[in-house]
């Protein structure tokens, strides 16, 4: 596979970054998205595509940590 190919695998519309996050509809990305939690590019008047490396990392930082349970 070239590389180009697989770099372009990992841009990810919104009913494809819905399914991967396990949300039930691309409203929930659209959630995410006005509400500035994950970092998407804009490409023309309608297109926005999600690099999923930089999606996780987004997300990796909202995760809440659990701090010792009594």
């Amino acid at each position: 596979m070239c590389s180009y190919m697989k770099a372009e695998l990992q841009y990810l519309d919104k009913l494809q970054l819905a399914e991967r996050l396990g949300l039930p509809s691309k409203r929930g990305v659209e959630e995410l998205m006005r509400k500035r939690k994950i970092p998407y590019l804009t490409l023309g008047h309608r297109t926005v595509r999600f690099f999923w490396p930089a999606v996780e990392r987004a997300l990796a930082r909202l995760e809440i940590k659990s701090v010792g349970q009594t």
